[in-house]
């Protein structure tokens, strides 16, 4: 059975005696399972699944934004799924269209998605800050020199 896990392909009889070692390696990745009376069948957790048709929703909203009527910037026709973008500025909104095509097209030409979610986690985690009052550094006005304050914890 060991070649099997190293090819990721077990056959339905080695499934049904070793199962343990089957879904073992399916932990690791997906395991084709093959039948000699059908086509063969993918064994993988669901987690994967779930996260694939995630992937395939987020290209949808992609493509829909992509082709929407209008003369509207990319960046501003996704707005609409996802409206948090309304929090950043147009110079963010357009960093973001541009990022989540270019790590969108790389995570499907390895077939691994967890990059295109981290991506967009942490843009709506910014766009979350920002709406809920977060100033840049380079906004804020700087002391030239440092004062003393009382302790707000401190009772009065």
């Amino acid at each position: 059975m060991g070649t099997v896990m190293i090819s990721r392909t077990a056959s339905s009889s080695d499934l049904s005696r070793n199962p343990a070692q089957v879904f073992r390696a399916a932990d690791e990745g997906p395991v084709t399972i093959t039948r000699r009376d059908g086509e063969p069948l993918m064994l993988l957790r669901s987690k994967t699944v779930e996260r694939e048709h995630e992937a395939l929703q987020l290209a949808a909203s992609l493509v829909a934004a992509s082709l929407a009527p209008g003369e509207s910037s990319f960046a501003d026709r996704l707005l609409i799924p996802f409206p948090w973008l309304g929090f950043l500025p147009a110079q963010q909104r357009e960093q973001f269209a541009s990022e989540i095509v270019a790590v969108s097209r790389a995570c499907a030409s390895i077939s691994s998605f967890d990059r295109l979610f981290v991506v967009l986690s942490e843009w709506k985690a910014t766009a979350e800050a920002v709406a809920s009052g977060y100033t840049p550094d380079t906004e804020l006005d700087w002391l030239d020199e440092s004062e003393a304050v009382d302790d707000p914890r401190a009772e009065k």
